[in-house]
Protein backbone atom coordinates (compact mmCIF):
# COMPACT_ATOMS: atom_id res chain seq x y z
CA UNK A 1 0.00 0.00 0.00
CA UNK A 2 2.83 2.10 0.75
CA UNK A 3 4.26 1.73 -2.42
CA UNK A 4 1.43 2.31 -4.04
CA UNK A 5 0.81 5.38 -2.44
CA UNK A 6 4.78 6.43 -3.15
CA UNK A 7 4.01 5.89 -6.96
CA UNK A 8 1.23 8.07 -6.68
CA UNK A 9 3.15 10.92 -5.00
CA UNK A 10 5.90 10.72 -7.17
CA UNK A 11 3.55 10.26 -10.32
CA UNK A 12 2.59 13.98 -9.10
CA UNK A 13 5.75 15.67 -8.57
CA UNK A 14 6.55 14.24 -12.20
CA UNK A 15 3.47 16.00 -13.42
CA UNK A 16 4.29 19.24 -11.87
CA UNK A 17 7.57 19.17 -13.16
CA UNK A 18 6.66 19.10 -16.84
CA UNK A 19 4.05 21.81 -16.07
CA UNK A 20 7.03 23.85 -14.54
CA UNK A 21 9.13 23.11 -17.38
CA UNK A 22 6.48 23.64 -19.89
CA UNK A 23 5.42 27.48 -18.39
CA UNK A 24 8.87 28.05 -18.09
CA UNK A 25 9.16 27.88 -21.51
CA UNK A 26 6.45 29.80 -22.19
CA UNK A 27 7.21 32.75 -19.62
CA UNK A 28 10.36 32.77 -19.47
CA UNK A 29 12.96 33.34 -16.51
CA UNK A 30 14.75 36.04 -17.71
CA UNK A 31 16.97 38.02 -15.75
CA UNK A 32 18.85 41.71 -16.53
CA UNK A 33 22.06 41.00 -16.17
CA UNK A 34 24.20 43.59 -17.45
CA UNK A 35 21.93 45.09 -20.22
CA UNK A 36 20.88 48.81 -20.14
CA UNK A 37 17.85 47.92 -21.69
CA UNK A 38 15.58 44.68 -21.87
CA UNK A 39 12.61 44.64 -24.44
CA UNK A 40 9.83 41.71 -24.12
CA UNK A 41 8.50 41.35 -27.59
CA UNK A 42 4.74 39.70 -27.49
CA UNK A 43 3.93 38.17 -31.30
CA UNK A 44 0.86 37.17 -32.15
CA UNK A 45 1.76 33.99 -34.11
CA UNK A 46 5.18 32.75 -35.97
CA UNK A 47 4.38 33.94 -39.47
CA UNK A 48 6.26 35.77 -42.65
CA UNK A 49 5.37 39.43 -41.69
CA UNK A 50 5.32 39.55 -37.89
CA UNK A 51 9.08 37.29 -38.01
CA UNK A 52 10.03 40.02 -40.84
CA UNK A 53 8.54 42.98 -38.38
CA UNK A 54 10.41 41.57 -35.40
CA UNK A 55 13.62 41.03 -37.24
CA UNK A 56 14.20 44.69 -38.54
CA UNK A 57 13.01 45.85 -35.21
CA UNK A 58 15.68 43.87 -33.46
CA UNK A 59 18.10 44.54 -36.24
CA UNK A 60 17.85 48.06 -35.98
CA UNK A 61 17.54 49.24 -32.63
CA UNK A 62 20.20 47.09 -31.72
CA UNK A 63 22.09 49.27 -33.92
CA UNK A 64 21.10 52.64 -32.31
CA UNK A 65 21.73 51.55 -29.36
CA UNK A 66 25.44 50.32 -30.27
CA UNK A 67 25.69 53.46 -31.76
CA UNK A 68 25.36 55.17 -28.05
CA UNK A 69 27.30 52.13 -26.34
CA UNK A 70 23.98 51.06 -24.93
CA UNK A 71 22.89 47.35 -24.52
CA UNK A 72 19.82 45.77 -25.02
CA UNK A 73 18.72 42.51 -24.43
CA UNK A 74 15.27 41.63 -26.62
CA UNK A 75 12.86 38.56 -24.80
CA UNK A 76 10.62 36.85 -27.92
CA UNK A 77 7.55 35.26 -27.01
CA UNK A 78 5.46 33.33 -29.22
CA UNK A 79 1.43 33.12 -28.95
CA UNK A 80 1.09 30.37 -31.21
CA UNK A 81 -1.98 32.60 -32.51
CA UNK A 82 -3.58 32.50 -28.86
CA UNK A 83 -4.97 35.69 -27.76
CA UNK A 84 -5.02 34.41 -24.38
CA UNK A 85 -1.50 33.20 -24.23
CA UNK A 86 -0.50 36.67 -25.34
CA UNK A 87 -2.46 37.96 -22.59
CA UNK A 88 -0.54 35.66 -20.41
CA UNK A 89 2.73 36.65 -22.12
CA UNK A 90 1.79 40.32 -21.78
CA UNK A 91 1.57 39.52 -17.61
CA UNK A 92 4.80 38.10 -17.42
CA UNK A 93 6.41 40.89 -18.84
CA UNK A 94 4.64 43.24 -17.05
CA UNK A 95 5.66 40.90 -13.68
CA UNK A 96 9.14 41.18 -14.76
CA UNK A 97 9.49 44.53 -15.38
CA UNK A 98 10.85 44.86 -18.70
CA UNK A 99 11.73 48.39 -20.01
CA UNK A 100 9.36 48.14 -22.99
CA UNK A 101 6.80 45.86 -24.64
CA UNK A 102 7.03 45.71 -28.49
CA UNK A 103 4.05 44.05 -29.74
CA UNK A 104 3.05 42.36 -33.00
CA UNK A 105 -0.14 41.83 -35.14
CA UNK A 106 -3.86 43.60 -33.32
CA UNK A 107 -4.77 40.73 -31.03
CA UNK A 108 -1.64 40.50 -29.02
CA UNK A 109 -0.99 44.54 -29.05
CA UNK A 110 -4.82 44.72 -27.74
CA UNK A 111 -4.40 42.52 -24.44
CA UNK A 112 -1.04 43.84 -23.80
CA UNK A 113 -2.88 47.79 -24.00
CA UNK A 114 -4.21 47.64 -20.32
CA UNK A 115 -1.71 45.27 -18.93
CA UNK A 116 1.05 47.85 -20.03
CA UNK A 117 -0.49 50.89 -19.13
CA UNK A 118 -1.58 49.72 -15.48
CA UNK A 119 2.56 48.44 -14.95
CA UNK A 120 3.51 51.80 -16.60
CA UNK A 121 5.59 50.31 -18.91
CA UNK A 122 5.84 51.91 -22.47
CA UNK A 123 4.12 49.85 -25.64
CA UNK A 124 5.16 49.77 -29.41
CA UNK A 125 3.07 48.14 -31.70
CA UNK A 126 4.24 47.24 -35.24
CA UNK A 127 2.55 45.12 -38.61
CA UNK A 128 -1.20 46.48 -37.56
CA UNK A 129 -3.13 47.76 -40.07
CA UNK A 130 -5.64 49.93 -37.76
CA UNK A 131 -4.08 51.26 -34.52
CA UNK A 132 -6.95 53.78 -34.32
CA UNK A 133 -10.02 51.66 -34.82
CA UNK A 134 -8.37 48.57 -32.63
CA UNK A 135 -8.37 50.99 -29.92
CA UNK A 136 -4.52 50.72 -29.28
CA UNK A 137 -3.70 54.37 -29.66
CA UNK A 138 -3.30 55.70 -25.57
CA UNK A 139 -0.76 58.31 -23.86
CA UNK A 140 1.10 55.30 -23.25
CA UNK A 141 1.13 53.09 -26.70
CA UNK A 142 2.58 54.24 -30.10
CA UNK A 143 4.07 52.50 -32.69
CA UNK A 144 4.31 51.93 -37.00
CA UNK A 145 0.99 50.92 -38.83
CA UNK A 146 0.81 48.55 -41.65
CA UNK A 147 -2.07 49.93 -43.04
CA UNK A 148 -1.74 49.77 -47.12
CA UNK A 149 -3.50 52.76 -48.91
CA UNK A 150 -6.77 51.24 -50.50
CA UNK A 151 -6.95 53.43 -53.20
CA UNK A 152 -3.50 52.17 -54.65
CA UNK A 153 -4.97 48.53 -54.20
CA UNK A 154 -7.95 49.03 -56.48
CA UNK A 155 -5.46 51.34 -59.07
CA UNK A 156 -4.09 47.63 -58.82
CA UNK A 157 -6.63 45.36 -59.38
CA UNK A 158 -8.17 47.68 -61.89
CA UNK A 159 -4.25 47.46 -64.12
CA UNK A 160 -4.20 44.13 -63.73
CA UNK A 161 -7.74 43.27 -65.30
CA UNK A 162 -6.86 45.40 -68.37
CA UNK A 163 -7.89 48.93 -67.44
CA UNK A 164 -11.27 48.32 -66.27
CA UNK A 165 -12.98 46.14 -63.73
CA UNK A 166 -16.13 44.88 -65.51
CA UNK A 167 -18.02 43.29 -62.25
CA UNK A 168 -17.35 42.76 -58.73
CA UNK A 169 -14.57 42.23 -56.43
CA UNK A 170 -14.59 39.41 -53.87
CA UNK A 171 -13.15 39.99 -50.56
CA UNK A 172 -12.33 36.85 -48.15
CA UNK A 173 -11.04 38.06 -44.58
CA UNK A 174 -11.41 36.03 -41.43
CA UNK A 175 -14.18 37.62 -39.26
CA UNK A 176 -12.81 37.07 -35.95
CA UNK A 177 -9.78 39.22 -37.34
CA UNK A 178 -10.04 43.41 -36.34
CA UNK A 179 -7.37 44.39 -38.74
CA UNK A 180 -9.83 42.15 -41.72
CA UNK A 181 -12.88 43.53 -41.03
CA UNK A 182 -11.62 47.21 -41.52
CA UNK A 183 -9.74 46.46 -44.14
CA UNK A 184 -13.13 45.19 -45.80
CA UNK A 185 -14.19 48.46 -44.67
CA UNK A 186 -11.68 50.92 -46.62
CA UNK A 187 -11.70 48.49 -49.42
CA UNK A 188 -15.16 49.29 -50.14
CA UNK A 189 -14.80 52.48 -49.57
CA UNK A 190 -12.13 53.27 -52.25
CA UNK A 191 -13.90 50.57 -54.96
CA UNK A 192 -17.09 52.18 -54.41
CA UNK A 193 -15.10 55.70 -55.31
CA UNK A 194 -14.07 53.76 -58.49
CA UNK A 195 -17.43 52.52 -59.20
CA UNK A 196 -16.51 48.76 -58.39
CA UNK A 197 -18.31 46.58 -56.00
CA UNK A 198 -17.27 44.47 -53.51
CA UNK A 199 -18.78 41.48 -52.44
CA UNK A 200 -17.30 40.40 -48.48
CA UNK A 201 -16.90 36.56 -47.73
CA UNK A 202 -15.80 36.24 -43.90
CA UNK A 203 -14.90 32.83 -42.34
CA UNK A 204 -14.92 31.63 -38.89
CA UNK A 205 -11.75 29.00 -39.90
CA UNK A 206 -10.25 27.55 -42.68
CA UNK A 207 -12.88 24.98 -43.82
CA UNK A 208 -15.42 27.78 -44.64
CA UNK A 209 -13.27 28.31 -47.41
CA UNK A 210 -14.27 25.12 -49.29
CA UNK A 211 -18.10 27.06 -49.66
CA UNK A 212 -16.45 30.08 -50.05
CA UNK A 213 -15.36 29.64 -53.78
CA UNK A 214 -18.33 27.96 -54.21
CA UNK A 215 -20.18 30.83 -54.05
CA UNK A 216 -17.62 32.84 -56.31
CA UNK A 217 -17.71 30.47 -58.69
CA UNK A 218 -21.53 30.74 -58.87
CA UNK A 219 -21.44 34.46 -58.83
CA UNK A 220 -20.44 35.09 -62.71
CA UNK A 221 -20.27 38.89 -61.91
CA UNK A 222 -16.78 38.50 -59.83
CA UNK A 223 -13.67 38.97 -61.69
CA UNK A 224 -11.44 39.29 -59.49
CA UNK A 225 -10.48 37.80 -55.60
CA UNK A 226 -8.77 40.14 -53.18
CA UNK A 227 -7.08 38.98 -49.91
CA UNK A 228 -5.81 41.75 -47.22
CA UNK A 229 -3.47 41.33 -44.35
CA UNK A 230 -4.93 38.79 -43.00
CA UNK A 231 -3.06 36.32 -40.50
CA UNK A 232 -5.45 33.26 -41.13
CA UNK A 233 -6.12 33.29 -44.49
CA UNK A 234 -2.37 34.90 -45.50
CA UNK A 235 -0.70 32.04 -43.56
CA UNK A 236 -2.75 29.26 -45.80
CA UNK A 237 -1.97 30.34 -49.21
CA UNK A 238 -1.20 27.45 -50.72
CA UNK A 239 -4.40 25.59 -49.11
CA UNK A 240 -6.13 28.84 -51.17
CA UNK A 241 -4.30 28.64 -54.03
CA UNK A 242 -5.28 24.76 -54.51
CA UNK A 243 -9.42 25.96 -53.89
CA UNK A 244 -8.70 28.16 -56.36
CA UNK A 245 -7.66 25.81 -59.18
CA UNK A 246 -10.34 23.30 -58.07
CA UNK A 247 -13.23 25.72 -58.49
CA UNK A 248 -15.06 25.47 -61.89
CA UNK A 249 -13.72 29.26 -62.45
CA UNK A 250 -10.42 30.07 -61.17
CA UNK A 251 -10.24 34.54 -60.91
CA UNK A 252 -6.81 35.91 -60.67
CA UNK A 253 -6.02 36.08 -56.62
CA UNK A 254 -4.65 39.90 -55.49
CA UNK A 255 -2.47 39.94 -52.14
CA UNK A 256 -2.03 42.36 -49.56
CA UNK A 257 1.03 40.44 -48.38
CA UNK A 258 4.04 39.34 -50.15
CA UNK A 259 3.46 35.64 -50.94
CA UNK A 260 2.28 35.98 -54.26
CA UNK A 261 4.47 33.22 -54.61
CA UNK A 262 2.50 30.63 -53.11
CA UNK A 263 -1.04 31.77 -55.14
CA UNK A 264 -1.58 35.22 -55.65
CA UNK A 265 -0.67 37.03 -58.91
CA UNK A 266 0.04 40.60 -57.48
CA UNK A 267 1.27 42.45 -54.12
CA UNK A 268 1.80 46.14 -53.86
CA UNK A 269 2.63 45.75 -50.17
CA UNK A 270 4.63 47.32 -47.03
CA UNK A 271 7.88 45.62 -46.04
CA UNK A 272 7.17 43.95 -43.06
CA UNK A 273 10.62 44.50 -42.37
CA UNK A 274 11.11 48.79 -42.44
CA UNK A 275 7.84 48.13 -40.61
CA UNK A 276 9.51 46.88 -37.68
CA UNK A 277 12.69 49.78 -37.74
CA UNK A 278 10.05 52.53 -38.15
CA UNK A 279 9.17 50.83 -34.95
CA UNK A 280 12.78 50.26 -33.69
CA UNK A 281 13.37 54.08 -34.07
CA UNK A 282 10.27 55.06 -31.96
CA UNK A 283 11.36 52.36 -29.05
CA UNK A 284 15.16 54.34 -29.11
CA UNK A 285 12.90 57.70 -29.04
CA UNK A 286 11.18 56.32 -25.80
CA UNK A 287 14.04 54.60 -24.55
CA UNK A 288 17.16 56.75 -25.23
CA UNK A 289 15.56 60.26 -25.48
CA UNK A 290 12.92 59.85 -22.51
CA UNK A 291 10.15 60.71 -24.96
CA UNK A 292 6.28 59.75 -23.84
CA UNK A 293 4.93 57.51 -26.21
CA UNK A 294 2.13 60.18 -26.13
CA UNK A 295 4.26 62.31 -27.96
CA UNK A 296 5.42 60.32 -30.59
CA UNK A 297 2.60 59.90 -34.04
CA UNK A 298 2.18 56.28 -34.93
CA UNK A 299 4.37 55.56 -38.62
CA UNK A 300 1.57 55.04 -41.66
CA UNK A 301 3.21 53.81 -44.66
CA UNK A 302 2.72 55.86 -48.14
CA UNK A 303 1.83 54.62 -51.64
CA UNK A 304 5.42 55.50 -52.34
CA UNK A 305 6.89 53.57 -49.77
CA UNK A 306 4.98 50.26 -51.13
CA UNK A 307 6.94 47.29 -53.21
CA UNK A 308 4.96 45.64 -56.44
CA UNK A 309 5.67 42.10 -57.17
CA UNK A 310 3.92 39.82 -59.57
CA UNK A 311 3.52 36.30 -60.21
CA UNK A 312 3.95 36.00 -63.98
CA UNK A 313 3.69 32.21 -63.92
CA UNK A 314 0.71 32.28 -62.14
CA UNK A 315 -1.14 34.96 -64.59
CA UNK A 316 -0.54 33.18 -67.52
CA UNK A 317 -1.75 29.46 -66.06
CA UNK A 318 -5.16 31.36 -65.21
CA UNK A 319 -5.13 33.04 -68.58
CA UNK A 320 -4.17 36.66 -67.79
CA UNK A 321 -1.36 38.33 -69.58
CA UNK A 322 0.29 40.88 -67.09
CA UNK A 323 0.65 44.42 -68.63
CA UNK A 324 4.17 45.06 -69.40
CA UNK A 325 3.76 48.81 -67.39
CA UNK A 326 3.30 46.68 -64.06
CA UNK A 327 6.44 44.45 -64.88
CA UNK A 328 8.55 47.47 -65.33
CA UNK A 329 8.01 48.92 -61.84
CA UNK A 330 7.67 45.99 -60.46
CA UNK A 331 10.75 44.80 -57.81
CA UNK A 332 10.49 41.18 -58.07
CA UNK A 333 8.79 39.15 -60.92
CA UNK A 334 8.56 34.99 -60.43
Amino acid sequence: MKTKIFKLILGGVVALTIIAVSTLGLTGCFNRGNYDFVIGINSLAQIPALDLGNQGFQSRLTYLMNQENKTVRFVYRNAGGDRSVSTTIANNFAARRVDLIYTLATGASQVTRDIAKLANIPQVFGVITDPVGAGIITPNSTGASSALPMDSQVELITELLGGAVQGSIAYIYTSAEDNSRITGDRLVAAANEAGIDVIRFGITGLADLNTVFTQIAANQNIQAIYIGQDNQITGNMQMVRNLNYLSPRSLPIIVADPPVLYGGIATLSVCFYVNGERAADIAFDILFNGTCPSAIPFYEPTTESLSLELNKTEALRLGLTIPQTLIDRAVRVI
